[in-house]
């Protein structure tokens, strides 16, 4: 899979306020490939991209496109996606299972405020007495 990513690249280097040739070293690459790669004009594998994140310290999501799929293959348990640049995994068992645990909380939850409506009542009706 190959990606454009020269915006992306663009931001990065003047954040970091380098220079074309100074980004192409840190990249390990000629400074007229490094300015292909800004100006879109050649396009990179996701492994480069990965290498690039590493060697600028900077998270991939930054410099992926803004939506692209990635294991997507129904085979697999689950699927993985990016949008928006955040990384999303579903595995539709850990769902169910997560939505469970969920549910039971929410369970618990209601049990416990009823409980605390319960004692307030008892409370009010204690202060009622203390009243009169």
């Amino acid at each position: 899979m190959r990606m454009r990513i020269g915006h992306r690249l663009l931001v990065a280097r003047e954040d970091r306020k380098l220079t074309q040739s100074e980004m192409a070293d840190l990249l390990n690459m000629s400074q007229s490939s490094y300015s292909r790669l800004e100006r879109n004009d050649i396009s990179v594998e996701l492994e480069q991209i990965l290498h690039f994140s590493k060697i600028l310290q900077i998270p991939i999501q930054e410099l992926l496109p803004e939506i692209i799929a990635i294991n997507n293959n129904p085979s697999q348990n689950g699927q993985g996606f990016v949008m928006g640049n955040i990384y999303n995994y579903y595995d539709d068992k850990k769902i169910s299972l997560e939505l469970e645990k969920k549910v039971q909380e929410n369970d618990s939850l209601r049990e416990k405020i009823q409980f605390l409506e319960s004692k307030i009542k008892d409370l009010e009706e204690i202060i009622s007495l203390l009243k009169s």
